[in-house]
């Protein structure tokens, strides 16, 4: 499971490609107060006061109507799959702050250091807005008969609305307690992965190279545990069989999501004056069809055998487990049954791709890094040994080098390209003041590869994250991979919990090898590897 905002955060960096800028070059306005006796507010408005114009902000020059737009298509760094090249490009061209200019649409201010993170952040606190997801907003506010009663959810709302379902799903998702009761189940997951990655390895000599989509049947199975109580059984069923069929359907409709939504969203929005003429817009609605057609049959089969055995006094869930998400939301004030299935789907629609993919690039980073991965499997060693389940809370809390590497793997390999938000009042950026309405990010994978922010940027140093700092201090700001304040993602305690025990269990059982060309990020709605994962997963 992932990441909830990374969809929107990604959405928000392709997007803002088309939405070019003007400028010229400004420096930084130093503000000293002569009254040490002035209010906050007054400091506010002497610091705005100051400000030079966000209009003054460099980058790529802007036209009438479209913009930036020709010098952005015409750019050599320009490369649809590869954006973060081209921003990295714009702000080594440019510096700190750059300005897009949307035809349309408006401009947008874009920043690459972790101090105005912070500022951006502090500064929408209360309800931040967040750009929505266009296509999927408009597709779920004109569904047929009003299904959706023009409410798209927590990925396309803001405001009032999204906070009325965020305050109410929160507690289920969020609490520790009750993330930590899923520990076993998706413990069992992960091993059943285990052995499949066993057979594929006899089977193969390497990973095949459709290895991504066995990490898809991984993270939907994890998301079944949490999201619906049930595990689809698709990890290791025999080809063919309705185990295989009903998970490679549930996959192939989420990737359909993403990659239908990714195209929308990269380009202008002719496709609003008529969303049905274009394959993409259709595509979008009929898998969008599908994964609520699937997501309210499964809801419905849950909720009937949990209701059976309390019923029969005797209700039980998996393992241990006392709650049950699913239960709670539908039981909880405020939220109707449509809340509860568009919050599901959600779910199952951010949870796959996002975690996977994730983890793709932890293991690659492990395979070129051996010395890391030697550490790794020490500390394994040392608080898991040969345990086959259950792991516990008491493993997790202890498996401080297993964080480490996925924040390290945050850090080169993000999922996203930035942390996005909608300002709700003037802001001093850089010596820039930027009024209230403006689309404003944080280029946040360029910050993780600043070597004036992280030493060795190069260098694969889980180390940098332990509790000593061996290599100096890190800003709370500058790698967010999961947002930050109350539109953090509501599903992060959940997919950190999975990275931590697949992680856990891969180098407990094996040696992960890559002897093939090297992998790179390419951009869709979040990032995705190069190429094929053939791996080696050795025996040790």
């Amino acid at each position: 499971m992932v990441v909830m905002s990374a969809v929107h955060q990604s959405r928000m960096f392709q997007t803002l490609l088309l939405r070019p800028s003007s400028a010229g070059l400004g420096r930084v306005v130093l503000h000293r107060l002569t009254s040490t006796t002035a209010s906050s507010q007054q400091v506010s408005e002497a610091v705005l006061e100051e400000a030079r114009p966000a209009t003054e902000i460099p980058g790529p020059r802007a036209f009438p109507i479209v913009g930036s737009l020709p010098f952005i298509m015409t750019d050599k760094n320009f490369d649809s799959k590869r954006f973060h090249k081209y921003w990295a490009s714009l702000i080594e061209r440019y510096g700190p702050i750059v300005r897009l200019v949307n035809p349309g649409l408006g401009a947008v201010v874009a920043v690459a250091n972790p101090e105005d993170c912070e500022k951006i952040n502090r500064a929408s606190t209360d309800q931040p807005q967040r750009t929505p997801l266009t296509s999927l907003k408009h597709l779920r506010d004109n569904w047929t008969d009003n299904y959706f009663e023009k409410r798209s959810g927590i990925l396309g709302e803001n405001g009032d609305e999204w906070w009325r379902v965020r305050s109410r799903v929160q507690n289920a998702m969020m609490k520790p307690m009750v993330v930590r009761e899923y520990l076993a189940e998706m413990d069992d997951v992960t091993l059943t992965f285990m052995d499949r990655i066993q057979e594929l390895q006899d089977k193969h000599g390497q990973m095949p190279d459709n290895f991504q989509e066995e990490l898809y049947k991984w993270a939907l199975e994890t998301v079944g545990v949490v999201a619906l109580d049930r595990r689809f059984g698709c990890l290791g069923a025999p080809p063919g069989s309705e185990a295989a069929r009903r998970g490679e359907e549930l996959i192939s409709v989420v990737n359909n999501l993403f990659s239908s939504m990714a195209a929308l969203e990269l380009k202008t929005r002719v496709w609003l004056l008529f969303p049905s003429l274009f394959p993409s817009y259709r595509r979008l609605r009929d898998n969008h069809t599908k994964l609520l057609q699937i997501v309210t049959e499964q809801v419905a089969e849950t909720v009937a055998l949990l209701q059976e055995g309390k019923a029969e006094g005797d209700m039980q869930l998996p393992g241990e487990r006392q709650h049950s998400v699913l239960m709670k939301l539908l039981s909880t004030p405020g939220l109707s049954q449509k809340d509860v299935l568009t919050f599901i789907m959600d779910i199952v629609f951010a949870g796959i791709d996002t975690t996977s993919h994730t983890m793709a690039f932890c293991l690659y980073l492990l395979a070129k890094n051996p010395e890391v991965q030697r550490k790794l499997q020490k500390e394994v060693d040392e608080v898991v040994g040969d345990l086959q389940g259950p792991l516990t809370p008491q493993h997790m809390a202890r498996l401080s080098y297993a964080k480490a590497v996925i924040k390290e793997t945050f850090r080169i390999f993000p999922l996203t390209f930035s942390l996005a938000r909608i300002l709700t009042q003037d802001l001093v950026l850089q010596g820039y003041r930027i009024p209230a309405g403006t689309n404003v990010f944080s280029l946040n994978p360029l910050i993780g590869w600043d070597a004036s922010v992280f030493p060795r940027p190069d260098e694969f140093l889980p180390e940098r994250w332990l509790r000593d700092r061996p290599l100096g201090d890190i800003h709370p700001f500058a790698i967010i991979p999961f947002g930050a304040g109350s539109r953090m993602c509501v599903g992060r305690r959940v997919a950190e919990q999975e990275m931590y025990t697949l992680l856990a269990r891969v180098v407990q059982r094996f040696t992960v090898e890559y002897h093939h060309e090297d992998l790179e990020q390419l951009t869709g709605l979040v990032f995705y590897p190069s190429r094929p994962l053939r791996f080696n997963f050795l025996p040790r």
